[in-house]
Protein backbone atom coordinates (compact mmCIF):
# COMPACT_ATOMS: atom_id res chain seq x y z
CA UNK A 1 0.00 0.00 0.00
CA UNK A 2 1.20 3.23 -0.02
CA UNK A 3 3.80 4.38 2.46
CA UNK A 4 2.00 7.67 2.63
CA UNK A 5 -0.05 5.50 5.02
CA UNK A 6 1.86 4.35 7.41
CA UNK A 7 3.01 8.30 9.25
CA UNK A 8 5.07 8.06 12.00
CA UNK A 9 5.32 4.25 12.28
CA UNK A 10 8.17 4.57 10.74
CA UNK A 11 9.24 6.16 14.33
CA UNK A 12 8.69 2.26 16.30
CA UNK A 13 9.24 0.22 13.55
CA UNK A 14 12.13 -0.96 10.89
CA UNK A 15 10.31 -1.91 7.67
CA UNK A 16 12.14 -4.15 5.34
CA UNK A 17 11.17 -3.74 1.58
CA UNK A 18 11.70 -6.56 -0.41
CA UNK A 19 11.56 -7.19 -4.17
CA UNK A 20 11.42 -10.53 -6.21
CA UNK A 21 14.92 -11.36 -7.33
CA UNK A 22 16.80 -14.15 -7.20
CA UNK A 23 18.51 -15.14 -4.18
CA UNK A 24 22.04 -15.03 -3.79
CA UNK A 25 24.51 -15.96 -0.18
CA UNK A 26 26.88 -13.89 0.63
CA UNK A 27 30.10 -15.30 2.97
CA UNK A 28 32.22 -12.65 5.47
CA UNK A 29 35.66 -12.99 4.09
CA UNK A 30 34.96 -13.44 0.36
CA UNK A 31 36.03 -11.19 -2.57
CA UNK A 32 33.28 -8.43 -3.31
CA UNK A 33 31.33 -9.38 -6.19
CA UNK A 34 32.30 -6.44 -9.16
CA UNK A 35 30.68 -3.22 -9.69
CA UNK A 36 29.25 -2.65 -12.83
CA UNK A 37 27.33 0.31 -11.48
CA UNK A 38 25.86 1.91 -15.45
CA UNK A 39 25.85 5.47 -14.43
CA UNK A 40 27.49 7.32 -10.80
CA UNK A 41 26.36 10.36 -9.17
CA UNK A 42 29.15 12.57 -7.32
CA UNK A 43 32.26 11.25 -7.94
CA UNK A 44 35.16 13.38 -8.60
CA UNK A 45 35.71 13.27 -12.76
CA UNK A 46 37.46 10.59 -13.44
CA UNK A 47 36.65 7.76 -10.60
CA UNK A 48 36.30 4.42 -11.43
CA UNK A 49 34.52 2.32 -9.42
CA UNK A 50 36.31 -1.37 -10.18
CA UNK A 51 38.41 -3.17 -6.36
CA UNK A 52 42.14 -2.51 -8.48
CA UNK A 53 41.33 1.24 -8.12
CA UNK A 54 39.32 0.93 -4.97
CA UNK A 55 41.79 -1.36 -3.03
CA UNK A 56 43.34 0.22 0.24
CA UNK A 57 40.23 1.92 1.11
CA UNK A 58 37.35 0.42 2.96
CA UNK A 59 33.87 0.62 1.22
CA UNK A 60 30.63 0.49 2.52
CA UNK A 61 28.13 -0.09 0.03
CA UNK A 62 24.65 1.18 1.54
CA UNK A 63 21.62 -0.63 -0.87
CA UNK A 64 18.32 1.81 -0.83
CA UNK A 65 15.60 3.21 -2.84
CA UNK A 66 13.74 6.35 -3.22
CA UNK A 67 10.19 3.70 -2.48
CA UNK A 68 11.85 2.32 0.89
CA UNK A 69 11.08 4.09 3.99
CA UNK A 70 13.03 2.75 6.19
CA UNK A 71 16.20 3.80 3.73
CA UNK A 72 15.19 7.10 3.84
CA UNK A 73 15.09 7.24 7.68
CA UNK A 74 18.73 6.18 7.97
CA UNK A 75 19.96 8.73 5.31
CA UNK A 76 21.01 11.70 8.51
CA UNK A 77 22.89 8.74 10.22
CA UNK A 78 25.04 7.56 7.10
CA UNK A 79 25.52 11.52 6.26
CA UNK A 80 26.47 11.84 9.48
CA UNK A 81 28.93 8.99 9.57
CA UNK A 82 30.24 10.05 6.03
CA UNK A 83 30.99 13.67 7.12
CA UNK A 84 32.86 12.50 10.15
CA UNK A 85 35.37 9.85 8.46
CA UNK A 86 38.42 10.28 6.19
CA UNK A 87 37.29 9.95 2.67
CA UNK A 88 40.87 8.99 2.19
CA UNK A 89 40.42 5.66 4.31
CA UNK A 90 36.88 5.40 3.88
CA UNK A 91 34.54 5.47 0.68
CA UNK A 92 30.69 5.37 0.87
CA UNK A 93 28.51 4.69 -2.17
CA UNK A 94 25.10 4.12 -1.77
CA UNK A 95 23.30 2.20 -4.66
CA UNK A 96 20.41 2.09 -6.31
CA UNK A 97 18.32 -0.05 -9.14
CA UNK A 98 15.79 2.70 -10.03
CA UNK A 99 15.46 5.26 -13.21
CA UNK A 100 18.14 7.96 -12.99
CA UNK A 101 15.74 10.73 -13.40
CA UNK A 102 13.84 9.44 -10.18
CA UNK A 103 16.92 9.68 -7.90
CA UNK A 104 18.10 13.00 -8.97
CA UNK A 105 14.56 14.60 -8.30
CA UNK A 106 14.61 12.66 -4.97
CA UNK A 107 18.46 13.69 -4.40
CA UNK A 108 17.15 17.32 -5.03
CA UNK A 109 14.79 17.24 -1.88
CA UNK A 110 17.32 15.00 0.67
CA UNK A 111 20.97 15.36 -0.36
CA UNK A 112 22.92 11.57 0.16
CA UNK A 113 26.51 12.25 0.65
CA UNK A 114 29.32 9.99 -0.56
CA UNK A 115 29.23 8.40 -4.28
CA UNK A 116 25.97 6.94 -5.59
CA UNK A 117 25.94 4.46 -7.88
CA UNK A 118 22.92 3.22 -10.22
CA UNK A 119 22.14 0.10 -10.82
CA UNK A 120 19.25 -0.01 -13.46
CA UNK A 121 20.84 -3.58 -15.18
CA UNK A 122 20.12 -4.81 -11.39
CA UNK A 123 23.65 -6.46 -11.66
CA UNK A 124 25.19 -5.73 -8.53
CA UNK A 125 21.27 -5.76 -6.55
CA UNK A 126 21.63 -9.66 -7.34
CA UNK A 127 25.08 -10.14 -6.97
CA UNK A 128 25.24 -8.72 -3.43
CA UNK A 129 21.50 -9.89 -2.26
CA UNK A 130 20.00 -7.05 -1.73
CA UNK A 131 16.42 -8.21 -1.95
CA UNK A 132 15.63 -6.24 1.14
CA UNK A 133 16.62 -2.84 1.92
CA UNK A 134 18.24 -0.76 3.75
CA UNK A 135 20.92 -2.99 3.86
CA UNK A 136 24.87 -2.24 4.36
CA UNK A 137 27.88 -4.42 3.22
CA UNK A 138 31.43 -3.45 4.25
CA UNK A 139 34.19 -4.34 1.89
CA UNK A 140 37.43 -4.26 3.86
CA UNK A 141 41.24 -2.54 2.37
CA UNK A 142 41.68 -6.17 0.46
CA UNK A 143 38.25 -6.17 -1.37
CA UNK A 144 36.77 -8.83 0.75
CA UNK A 145 33.14 -9.08 2.55
CA UNK A 146 33.65 -7.62 6.09
CA UNK A 147 30.30 -7.24 7.48
CA UNK A 148 26.50 -7.27 6.67
CA UNK A 149 24.50 -5.83 8.53
CA UNK A 150 21.94 -2.71 8.84
CA UNK A 151 22.84 0.93 8.36
CA UNK A 152 21.51 1.71 11.97
CA UNK A 153 23.99 -0.78 13.53
CA UNK A 154 27.12 0.60 11.38
CA UNK A 155 29.39 2.82 13.68
CA UNK A 156 32.19 4.78 12.77
CA UNK A 157 35.03 3.32 15.26
CA UNK A 158 34.45 0.45 13.41
CA UNK A 159 35.23 1.41 10.42
CA UNK A 160 38.43 3.13 11.33
CA UNK A 161 39.62 0.01 12.92
CA UNK A 162 39.15 -1.68 9.88
CA UNK A 163 40.84 0.42 8.11
CA UNK A 164 44.21 0.97 9.96
CA UNK A 165 44.01 -3.42 9.51
CA UNK A 166 42.42 -4.20 13.02
CA UNK A 167 40.36 -6.99 13.22
CA UNK A 168 36.34 -6.19 13.69
CA UNK A 169 33.40 -8.26 14.05
CA UNK A 170 30.19 -6.60 12.63
CA UNK A 171 27.11 -6.98 14.25
CA UNK A 172 25.01 -9.62 12.58
CA UNK A 173 22.18 -8.27 10.10
CA UNK A 174 18.55 -7.61 12.06
CA UNK A 175 17.16 -8.33 8.70
CA UNK A 176 18.97 -11.28 7.88
CA UNK A 177 15.11 -13.01 9.50
CA UNK A 178 13.06 -10.43 7.92
CA UNK A 179 14.51 -11.31 4.07
CA UNK A 180 14.00 -15.12 4.31
CA UNK A 181 10.19 -14.94 6.12
CA UNK A 182 9.71 -12.44 3.52
CA UNK A 183 11.24 -14.83 0.64
CA UNK A 184 9.33 -17.56 2.35
CA UNK A 185 6.13 -16.04 2.39
CA UNK A 186 6.41 -15.02 -1.27
CA UNK A 187 7.28 -19.05 -1.76
CA UNK A 188 4.14 -19.90 0.20
CA UNK A 189 1.58 -17.46 -1.28
CA UNK A 190 2.88 -18.49 -4.65
CA UNK A 191 2.24 -22.36 -3.67
CA UNK A 192 -1.07 -21.74 -2.31
CA UNK A 193 -2.24 -20.01 -5.63
CA UNK A 194 -1.08 -22.89 -7.51
CA UNK A 195 -3.08 -25.33 -5.51
CA UNK A 196 -5.88 -23.46 -5.50
CA UNK A 197 -5.56 -23.21 -9.85
CA UNK A 198 -4.76 -27.40 -9.61
CA UNK A 199 -8.08 -28.18 -7.71
CA UNK A 200 -10.00 -26.58 -10.59
CA UNK A 201 -8.43 -29.64 -12.69
CA UNK A 202 -5.26 -30.00 -14.74
CA UNK A 203 -6.38 -28.32 -17.82
CA UNK A 204 -8.63 -25.29 -16.29
CA UNK A 205 -5.45 -24.44 -13.95
CA UNK A 206 -3.17 -24.14 -17.66
CA UNK A 207 -6.22 -21.47 -18.95
CA UNK A 208 -7.20 -19.96 -15.14
CA UNK A 209 -5.81 -15.99 -15.94
CA UNK A 210 -3.96 -14.39 -12.86
CA UNK A 211 -5.73 -12.72 -10.73
CA UNK A 212 -6.79 -8.87 -11.04
CA UNK A 213 -7.25 -8.20 -7.41
CA UNK A 214 -6.49 -10.58 -4.65
CA UNK A 215 -6.80 -10.16 -0.91
CA UNK A 216 -5.56 -13.23 1.34
CA UNK A 217 -5.51 -13.49 5.08
CA UNK A 218 -3.58 -16.79 6.74
CA UNK A 219 -2.96 -17.68 10.26
CA UNK A 220 0.93 -16.27 11.44
CA UNK A 221 3.01 -17.12 13.38
CA UNK A 222 2.46 -15.83 16.95
CA UNK A 223 6.22 -16.03 17.87
CA UNK A 224 7.24 -14.66 14.45
CA UNK A 225 8.67 -10.60 14.02
CA UNK A 226 6.27 -8.61 12.26
CA UNK A 227 7.75 -7.30 8.63
CA UNK A 228 6.25 -6.37 5.54
CA UNK A 229 7.56 -6.77 1.79
CA UNK A 230 6.87 -4.09 -0.41
CA UNK A 231 6.83 -4.81 -4.38
CA UNK A 232 6.71 -1.53 -6.45
CA UNK A 233 4.44 -1.96 -9.72
CA UNK A 234 5.98 -1.95 -13.13
CA UNK A 235 4.69 -0.47 -16.63
CA UNK A 236 1.17 -1.50 -15.56
CA UNK A 237 1.51 0.61 -11.97
CA UNK A 238 0.61 -2.29 -10.45
CA UNK A 239 1.48 -3.81 -6.64
CA UNK A 240 2.14 -6.30 -4.14
CA UNK A 241 2.48 -6.26 -0.50
CA UNK A 242 2.43 -8.36 1.87
CA UNK A 243 2.38 -7.95 5.75
CA UNK A 244 3.94 -11.29 7.89
CA UNK A 245 3.20 -12.31 11.54
CA UNK A 246 1.23 -9.42 12.16
CA UNK A 247 -1.41 -8.66 14.88
CA UNK A 248 -4.98 -7.64 13.52
CA UNK A 249 -4.68 -3.89 14.88
CA UNK A 250 -1.36 -3.64 12.58
CA UNK A 251 -3.00 -4.96 9.86
CA UNK A 252 -5.82 -2.46 10.12
CA UNK A 253 -3.19 0.20 10.38
CA UNK A 254 -0.89 -0.87 7.29
CA UNK A 255 -3.82 -2.12 5.55
CA UNK A 256 -6.56 -0.33 5.96
CA UNK A 257 -6.44 2.60 6.49
CA UNK A 258 -6.94 3.06 10.44
CA UNK A 259 -4.81 5.45 12.09
CA UNK A 260 -3.03 3.61 15.24
CA UNK A 261 -3.73 6.55 17.25
CA UNK A 262 -7.53 6.45 16.69
CA UNK A 263 -7.10 2.05 17.16
CA UNK A 264 -8.22 0.58 20.04
CA UNK A 265 -8.14 -3.31 20.01
CA UNK A 266 -9.93 -5.04 22.92
CA UNK A 267 -8.53 -9.03 23.28
CA UNK A 268 -7.39 -11.41 20.76
CA UNK A 269 -4.69 -13.59 22.58
CA UNK A 270 -1.65 -12.55 20.79
CA UNK A 271 -2.70 -13.86 17.49
CA UNK A 272 -0.64 -12.81 14.59
CA UNK A 273 -2.03 -13.10 10.83
CA UNK A 274 0.06 -12.87 7.18
CA UNK A 275 -1.68 -10.60 4.89
CA UNK A 276 -1.06 -10.42 0.82
CA UNK A 277 -2.50 -8.03 -1.63
CA UNK A 278 -2.36 -7.56 -5.20
CA UNK A 279 -4.32 -5.56 -7.09
CA UNK A 280 -4.05 -3.18 -10.47
CA UNK A 281 -2.85 0.93 -10.26
CA UNK A 282 -5.06 3.48 -9.34
CA UNK A 283 -6.14 5.35 -6.08
CA UNK A 284 -4.88 2.67 -3.83
CA UNK A 285 -7.25 4.77 -0.73
CA UNK A 286 -10.06 3.05 -2.21
CA UNK A 287 -8.96 -0.37 -1.16
CA UNK A 288 -9.49 0.57 2.39
CA UNK A 289 -12.63 -0.02 2.75
CA UNK A 290 -12.29 -4.03 1.30
CA UNK A 291 -9.18 -4.47 3.00
CA UNK A 292 -10.82 -3.58 6.56
CA UNK A 293 -14.25 -6.16 5.82
CA UNK A 294 -11.39 -8.73 4.85
CA UNK A 295 -9.15 -8.21 8.42
CA UNK A 296 -12.22 -8.30 10.38
CA UNK A 297 -13.85 -10.97 8.61
CA UNK A 298 -10.92 -12.94 8.96
CA UNK A 299 -9.92 -12.59 12.02
CA UNK A 300 -13.97 -12.91 13.54
CA UNK A 301 -12.99 -9.06 15.25
CA UNK A 302 -16.21 -6.43 15.58
CA UNK A 303 -15.74 -3.08 14.56
CA UNK A 304 -17.26 -0.13 16.12
CA UNK A 305 -17.27 3.24 15.26
CA UNK A 306 -17.43 5.44 17.96
CA UNK A 307 -17.85 9.38 18.15
CA UNK A 308 -17.54 12.00 21.04
CA UNK A 309 -16.70 15.30 21.64
CA UNK A 310 -12.95 15.88 22.74
CA UNK A 311 -9.52 18.17 23.42
CA UNK A 312 -7.91 18.28 20.02
CA UNK A 313 -4.69 19.64 18.44
CA UNK A 314 -6.33 21.91 14.90
CA UNK A 315 -4.19 22.24 11.63
CA UNK A 316 -5.65 25.69 9.76
CA UNK A 317 -3.83 27.61 7.34
CA UNK A 318 -2.06 31.21 8.44
CA UNK A 319 0.18 32.39 6.05
CA UNK A 320 -1.08 32.90 1.74
CA UNK A 321 2.31 30.32 0.86
CA UNK A 322 2.16 26.60 0.59
CA UNK A 323 4.36 24.08 1.01
CA UNK A 324 6.36 23.08 -1.85
CA UNK A 325 4.50 20.92 -4.16
CA UNK A 326 6.08 17.54 -4.20
CA UNK A 327 8.24 16.59 -7.11
CA UNK A 328 8.90 12.88 -6.17
CA UNK A 329 6.89 10.07 -7.84
CA UNK A 330 8.21 6.79 -5.96
CA UNK A 331 8.21 8.29 -2.35
CA UNK A 332 5.09 9.39 -0.75
CA UNK A 333 5.59 9.10 3.27
CA UNK A 334 5.51 11.17 6.42
CA UNK A 335 6.94 10.52 9.21
CA UNK A 336 9.16 11.64 12.27
CA UNK A 337 12.97 10.89 12.58
CA UNK A 338 13.58 10.71 16.23
CA UNK A 339 17.42 10.68 15.64
CA UNK A 340 17.34 13.45 13.71
CA UNK A 341 14.28 15.43 15.42
CA UNK A 342 13.06 16.09 11.80
CA UNK A 343 9.72 15.45 10.39
CA UNK A 344 9.99 14.54 6.63
CA UNK A 345 7.44 15.21 4.22
CA UNK A 346 7.82 13.33 0.97
CA UNK A 347 5.03 13.76 -1.52
CA UNK A 348 2.77 13.49 1.69
CA UNK A 349 -0.54 15.21 2.28
CA UNK A 350 -1.58 17.69 5.20
CA UNK A 351 -3.80 14.29 6.24
CA UNK A 352 -0.53 12.55 6.61
CA UNK A 353 1.49 15.31 8.71
CA UNK A 354 -1.93 15.19 11.25
CA UNK A 355 -1.46 11.53 11.63
CA UNK A 356 2.32 11.87 12.15
CA UNK A 357 1.63 14.77 15.02
CA UNK A 358 -1.17 12.94 16.54
CA UNK A 359 0.87 9.76 17.10
CA UNK A 360 4.09 12.50 18.31
CA UNK A 361 1.64 14.55 20.70
CA UNK A 362 -0.62 11.61 21.64
CA UNK A 363 -4.18 13.58 21.16
CA UNK A 364 -6.18 13.51 18.22
CA UNK A 365 -4.73 16.30 15.56
CA UNK A 366 -7.39 17.49 13.04
CA UNK A 367 -6.94 19.10 9.56
CA UNK A 368 -8.76 22.05 8.88
CA UNK A 369 -6.12 23.63 6.72
CA UNK A 370 -7.15 24.58 3.07
CA UNK A 371 -3.89 22.92 1.18
CA UNK A 372 -4.99 19.74 -0.75
CA UNK A 373 -2.43 17.68 -2.76
CA UNK A 374 1.04 16.07 -2.07
CA UNK A 375 4.15 18.33 -0.30
CA UNK A 376 7.78 17.92 0.66
CA UNK A 377 9.26 19.16 3.21
CA UNK A 378 11.99 18.42 5.19
CA UNK A 379 11.70 20.81 9.03
CA UNK A 380 13.39 20.21 12.85
CA UNK A 381 10.93 19.27 15.31
CA UNK A 382 13.53 18.80 18.66
CA UNK A 383 10.79 18.63 21.32
CA UNK A 384 7.39 16.55 20.42
CA UNK A 385 5.15 18.66 22.29
CA UNK A 386 2.35 21.36 21.28
CA UNK A 387 4.23 24.34 21.31
CA UNK A 388 7.40 22.73 19.44
CA UNK A 389 4.86 21.43 16.95
CA UNK A 390 3.46 24.84 16.60
CA UNK A 391 6.48 27.21 16.04
CA UNK A 392 7.66 24.31 13.57
CA UNK A 393 4.13 24.18 11.27
CA UNK A 394 4.09 28.00 11.38
CA UNK A 395 7.95 28.68 10.07
CA UNK A 396 8.67 26.50 7.98
CA UNK A 397 4.92 25.15 6.54
CA UNK A 398 3.00 28.66 6.58
CA UNK A 399 0.44 26.44 8.68
CA UNK A 400 -0.74 27.19 12.85
CA UNK A 401 -1.69 24.33 15.39
CA UNK A 402 -4.07 25.16 17.73
CA UNK A 403 -6.56 23.64 20.73
CA UNK A 404 -10.38 23.31 20.70
CA UNK A 405 -12.89 20.77 20.64
CA UNK A 406 -14.06 18.51 18.25
CA UNK A 407 -16.04 15.49 17.50
CA UNK A 408 -13.16 12.83 16.65
CA UNK A 409 -14.23 9.19 15.24
CA UNK A 410 -12.08 6.60 16.97
CA UNK A 411 -12.04 2.82 16.41
CA UNK A 412 -12.74 -0.03 18.57
CA UNK A 413 -12.32 -3.82 17.38
CA UNK A 414 -13.28 -6.54 19.80
CA UNK A 415 -12.38 -10.44 19.85
CA UNK A 416 -15.63 -11.88 19.81
CA UNK A 417 -15.06 -13.17 23.76
CA UNK A 418 -14.06 -9.34 24.28
CA UNK A 419 -17.68 -8.18 22.58
CA UNK A 420 -19.46 -11.24 24.51
CA UNK A 421 -17.80 -9.87 27.92
CA UNK A 422 -18.93 -6.26 26.94
CA UNK A 423 -22.33 -7.23 26.30
CA UNK A 424 -22.69 -9.06 29.58
CA UNK A 425 -21.72 -6.23 31.01
CA UNK A 426 -24.36 -3.77 29.75
CA UNK A 427 -27.34 -6.27 30.44
CA UNK A 428 -26.07 -6.64 34.15
CA UNK A 429 -26.42 -2.69 34.36
CA UNK A 430 -29.93 -2.74 33.69
CA UNK A 431 -30.77 -5.74 36.22
CA UNK A 432 -31.72 -4.66 39.86
CA UNK A 433 -28.82 -4.96 42.28
CA UNK A 434 -29.14 -7.97 44.36
CA UNK A 435 -29.96 -7.73 48.03
CA UNK A 436 -28.76 -9.76 50.83
CA UNK A 437 -31.31 -9.06 53.90
CA UNK A 438 -31.88 -11.35 56.39
CA UNK A 439 -34.70 -13.95 56.07
CA UNK A 440 -37.68 -12.74 58.41
CA UNK A 441 -37.76 -15.21 61.22
CA UNK A 442 -41.00 -16.42 61.99
CA UNK A 443 -42.95 -15.95 64.76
Amino acid sequence: MSLDRFGAVFAALTIACSLPLSATTLTIGQPAPALTFTEMLQPPSGTKTDWASLRGRVVVLEFWATWCGGCIEEIPHLNSLIQSLPSSKIQFIAVDDEDPAVVKKFLAKMPIDGWLGLDTSKKIIEAYDAQTRPRTVVIDPQGRIAGILSPHQLLGEQLIALADGKPVVFPEDEAAGIRQQALKNADAAKAAADADANAVGTSAAKALPKPIFDISIRPGNPDGRMTMAHRPGKNDDSYSEDIIDAPVGMLMQFAGGVSGSRLTVHGGSGAKYTLHVSAPGGDVEQLAPALQLAIITATGMKLEHVTKEEDAYIISRTAASLPQPATTENASMCFYNAKAGKVVMMDASIDSLAQTLESLLGKAVVNEASPSGEFDANFDLPKADFDSAKDALEKNLGLTLSKARRKIDRIVLDAPQAAEKKVDQAASADRPAPTHEKPAQKP
